[in-house]
């Protein structure tokens, strides 16, 4: 465990695990095993560097580290200079709906974009200024003009023109260009007023086309129909912007299959595909997403995701990869199947949480190899089949053993151990 871990990310990273939540800080100082899967993650990260697109499911039981991966993934792309957003869909958020629930997912998307200089969310205005500012500091260092300069603001309009006209060639970049255009005219201006109401539109906040023509001068608005475009759009926005990419992580896509309508299911499935598609087919840029689904979810043939022929088409496992003597995985899949941490991994995560939990607490964790060892087999002895112990499961019940020997300090920690495990 790095000592320069602070006692708030400790902190932080306990209290949530103990709660059965991921922590958006300090993954690093406490991810184990899944190399595999990192690697062919990072292979996809170099694919979007390059101005590619990649598309990602996770599979794997509740409580498998699904969340956790995506999150790790998050922050590493994030810190190489990534925009990066997530959202967990739910009732009201879902890929299409007849209530705007695809909107909601669009919207929650925008809310949560987040940069390494703004790693908590709600970046877009800070990726909006600094845009314009990178295209003001060219003008100042390229022509030797200051802000003031009679000609400054026209060089800096004639730069912003160029990469909003650029736009223009893609599904509603025309639109999209000309609320970027009126954002920095906004800002050229002092009009704060214009700023927040291209602000709502790049949000998806305009409810009709009436209220954004008057106030935008544009015929379109964001919906549950389009709002896939408008994150391609953003994908090209942020390059030109300065960054690397837009990294999308979608959490609980099991949301869908709890749909109870047949029809609304694969409306949704249908709009998977199409995204799945899109992005697989060189029709966008600099885009990665990456989605989280339950083994049920993704292969109930009733409900799920295969029950949708063509996207189980595309999905299934091929005749490789079915069980067989030899059980090979293809990490170059659309489908990342997560398997349980073995033991050997459980082992070293117990090692980095007692650690943290003396960072935490300021003393010296007394848990030694035997009690590891014995904590494992009667976490594991619980499940007739091993694989059945999810690592959410294990690490609240560890969390929980470690808290109340700090807490007894006076009690032999054999006590505590044997006496809640036996």
């Amino acid at each position: 465990m790095d000592k320069g871990v602070s006692r708030a990310v400790a902190a932080t990273v306990l209290n949530s695990l103990k709660s059965g939540v991921v922590p958006r800080t300090g993954l690093e100082y406490i991810t184990v095993g899944r190399r595999s899967e990192i690697q062919a993650l990072l292979q996809d990260v170099s694919i979007i560097e390059q101005g590619g697109a990649t598309f990602r499911f996770i599979e794997g039981q509740f409580g498998s580290g699904k969340t956790f991966l995506m999150h790790a993934l998050r922050n590493h792309v994030m810190e190489k200079g990534f925009v990066v957003t997530d959202v967990e869909l739910s009732v009201d958020k879902r890929l299409v709906g007849n209530k705007g629930q695809g909107l909601a997912t669009y919207r929650e998307l925008i809310r949560n974009m987040a940069t390494n200089a703004c790693p908590d969310n709600g970046a877009l205005q800070l990726i909006l200024d600094k845009w314009i500012s990178s295209l003001e500091n060219e003008v100042v260092q390229n022509e030797g003009l200051t802000p003031g300069h009679e000609t400054f603001d026209v060089r800096v309009s004639q730069k912003i023109y160029k990469i909003t006209s650029s736009m223009e060639e893609k599904v509603n970049g025309f639109d999209f260009g000309k609320v970027l255009a009126a954002y920095y005219k906004g800002h050229r201006t002092g009009d704060i007023e214009l700023q927040k109401k291209a602000l709502r539109w790049l949000c998806g906040e305009y409810r009709t086309k009436t209220d954004a023509k008057t106030d935008l001068g544009v015929n379109l608005i964001v919906s549950d129909e389009n709002w896939y475009d408008f994150v391609k759009l953003f994908a090209d926005f942020v390059v030109k912007a300065g960054y690397v990419g837009l990294y999308v992580c979608m959490d609980e896509l099991a949301t869908l299959y709890e749909i109870p309508s047949r029809v609304g299911r694969e409306f949704n499935y249908n709009k998977l595909l199409s995204i799945y598609n899109d992005a697989l087919q060189g029709k966008a840029n600099h885009l990665g997403i990456i989605m989280s689904v339950t083994k049920e979810a993704m292969e109930d043939e009733t409900r799920g995701i295969f029950s949708f022929g063509a996207l189980k088409s595309r999905l299934e496992d091929t005749a490789f990869e079915q069980e067989g003597v030899i059980k090979l995985r293809d990490m170059a899949s659309p489908v990342i199947k997560l398997s349980p941490l073995n033991p050997g991994e459980m082992y070293v995560l117990l090692e980095k949480l007692a650690q943290m939990h003396g960072i935490l607490y300021g003393y010296n964790p007394k848990l030694e190899h035997d009690d590891f060892i014995y904590f494992l087999k009667t976490q594991y002895a619980r499940k007739s089949n091993a694989n059945d112990t999810t690592a959410r499961e294990m690490i609240r019940s560890y969390i929980t053993l470690l808290n109340l020997i700090q807490q007894n300090q006076e009690t032999p920690k054999e006590d505590i151990l044997y006496a809640k495990l036996a």
